[in-house]
């Protein structure tokens, strides 16, 4: 009684393992493999433009390889800005955008930079630059700062 027992329980198992497998093989949409706990953890977001140091930027500079965003008011980039950089202010994304993609190739390396280690202006600029179409766009924290800190070349030179 005992051996029917079991080979009948063994019988009902392989049966209920054929049939789960046989429906998760026609199932239209494959079942998850990962745990609820990691389904609900936000993916790792990748920026499409990264934080440059202030020596690859100035050998950037050196090579004549980018172009210098100021993403500071024109008040202040009037004032002082790094040697040949363009003042692009994100709120006025409309007055220089379309100059900029007549101007410059879509791999062309940009640096932006603003002024003080909490100011967001360089990261929001470079985050438009990269919703144009450019490839290569870098953000310099405190980029004037810094700047004007290693006594590299700026403009009006008086300043």
């Amino acid at each position: 009684m005992v051996k029917r027992i079991l080979i009948e329980g063994m019988a009902v198992f392989f049966i209920a393992l054929l049939l789960a497998a046989g429906s998760f093989a026609l199932r239209p949409a494959a079942l998850p493999l990962k745990s609820v706990a990691e389904q609900k953890q936000a993916p790792v977001k990748e920026e499409p433009f990264k934080l440059i140091a202030i020596e690859q930027a100035q050998e950037l500079f050196e090579e004549g390889h980018a172009l210098f965003a100021d993403a500071r008011p024109a008040i202040a980039y009037e004032a002082g800005h790094i040697q040949g950089a363009l003042n692009l202010e994100p709120d006025d994304f409309e007055a220089w955008a379309s100059h900029l993609l007549d101007n410059y190739p879509l791999d062309k390396t940009i640096i932006t930079y603003c002024e003080g280690p909490r100011c967001n202006l360089s990261h929001e600029l470079a985050e438009r630059l990269v919703w144009l179409g450019f490839e290569n766009v870098y953000y310099l924290i405190d980029g004037w700062g810094q700047w004007k800190a290693h006594g590299l070349p700026v403009e009006p030179l008086n300043h």
